[in-house]
């Protein structure tokens, strides 16, 4: 019985997932000092004022700081959450724009197109990714550049051949047709050269 064990390997972008870690760690760092001095404001005030109540001998305004202190509590929860919400709306817009422009691309690659290049936004995300996506699309219009005139010779050898066999005619017609639609798809590449 092979006993290998599955390695995980969970950083596999390191400085892509290390910076996000990162981030949300800092804001929320940030959200927990700044939220816990509020916090402990409040607790000095409500301190201050149980301390003037026991020497007045009045508990209201004891009771009152108490109510403030359960308000705050799920106040700067909902805070918290929000400002952690924003923060991840705003890295992940950074991703999904990328996200969406290769799945854009690889919906024209399945139904034989190229897609018209385009360059990501400044502040995007998968820059790397993205360049290598390029340079794959740019790969398969030099191969199917290459292919397509492999399949002009052969056509050119039909053409040739057919006045001796003329059952030829029927393949020399769907091989004109494949290189017609393969010619049409180039030349939609070559409008918009990948940069």
């Amino acid at each position: 019985m092979n006993m290998t064990r599955k390695r995980r390997t969970y950083l596999v972008d390191r400085s892509f997932q290390l910076k996000y870690t990162l981030v949300l760690a800092a804001w929320g760092l940030l959200l927990a000092v700044v939220f816990g001095l509020w916090v402990w404001q409040a607790h000095e005030h409500a301190a201050a004022l149980a301390l003037q109540a026991a020497r007045a001998g009045v508990a209201a305004p004891v009771e009152r700081s108490d109510r403030l202190l359960l308000w705050m509590l799920p106040v700067i929860g909902v805070l918290s959450a929000v400002a952690l919400g924003l923060v991840g709306f705003l890295m992940s817009h950074r991703i999904a724009g990328p996200v969406y422009v290769m799945g854009r691309d690889l919906r024209l690659l399945a139904q034989g197109h190229f897609p018209e290049p385009r360059s990501l936004r400044k502040g995007d995300e998968l820059q790397n990714l993205f360049a290598l996506f390029q340079h794959a699309v740019e790969a398969l219009r030099e191969r199917e550049e290459r292919r397509t005139a492999m399949l002009e010779e052969v056509l050119t050898a039909l053409y040739a051949a057919s006045p001796s066999a003329p059952e030829l005619g029927a393949a020399i017609r769907t091989l004109e047709a494949e290189v017609q639609d393969r010619r049409c798809a180039l030349a939609e590449a070559e409008a918009h050269p990948l940069s």
